[in-house]
């Protein structure tokens, strides 16, 4: 990890107020600690609720991962194992014969298919916390990493407070200026899972022209400028279509 070029990020971070902001930064991130990938989450453990950041993912991986945190297996062996507040070797912590219990790898691997990554979780207040994760595709961290992650996550936590007082896990900012009609909702689930135009169109049982129809619509009311957009819109706001 590059100590040196972290200290301007972490200053920049803290004038973060906005997840278009973040996200520029964290893919800022990802080349000063040597990473393929970073997931940036901020939870509300009262309300069940979250935002999600991500970077170096595609835009269907990073709509996958965002809506599937609640199975993620490698995050509920870290709670179990109460580690709150230290940094782990994710792959470590929960061995392969137990990560694919119950098919969990089968059915992230086609979205987030990393053999080495780091987690910390870090407590923010008695409901609330703040979780970073690094992956990488080819090469494991080097033991010492978990003195960096830590040092990453002491440097993240004024942030996390700063954004939760501008920006609560719990505001009903809204995804549309204009209601989505029950269809739209359908297929941004779906697009959100991961379907394509064709498997949307297959799985809803019309055609390909009517759900670029709705895809277009569906742009225009969340004032999206394309696709990609639209689906980080989706998985870091806590969305309300009414």
């Amino acid at each position: 990890m590059d100590w040196l070029k972290l200290y301007p990020w972490i200053n920049d971070l803290s004038h973060c107020q906005r997840a278009a902001q973040l996200q520029t930064l964290l893919n800022r991130l990802l080349p000063i600690v040597g990473a393929d990938a970073c997931l940036l989450m901020l939870i509300d453990l009262r309300r069940g609720m979250q935002h999600t950041f991500c970077a170096g993912l595609s835009a269907r991986s990073q709509a996958f991962v965002a809506s599937n945190t609640n199975d993620d297996r490698y995050l509920h062996a870290y709670m179990d194992s109460n580690l709150m507040g230290k940094s782990v070797c994710l792959q470590e912590l929960l061995p392969q014969p137990k990560a694919e219990a119950g098919g969990f790898l089968e059915r992230y691997q086609p979205y987030f298919d990393y053999r080495f990554s780091y987690g910390l979780v870090l407590p923010l207040n008695k409901h609330q916390q703040v979780a970073i994760s690094l992956h990488r595709h080819r090469t494991p961290f080097k033991k010492l990493y978990q003195h960096d992650m830590n040092g990453l996550g002491a440097a993240i936590l004024p942030w996390a407070h700063h954004y939760l007082a501008q920006s609560p896990i719990s505001s009903r900012t809204k995804l549309c200026h204009e209601p989505l009609t029950p269809a739209e909702k359908q297929v941004l689930n779906l697009l959100m899972e991961g379907l394509d135009g064709s498997e949307i169109a297959d799985h809803r049982g019309v055609s390909k022209e009517t759900v670029k129809s709705q895809l277009k619509s569906l742009l225009h009311k969340t004032d999206s400028r394309h696709q990609n957009q639209l689906l980080f819109r989706a998985y870091s706001l806590p969305l309300c279509f009414d």
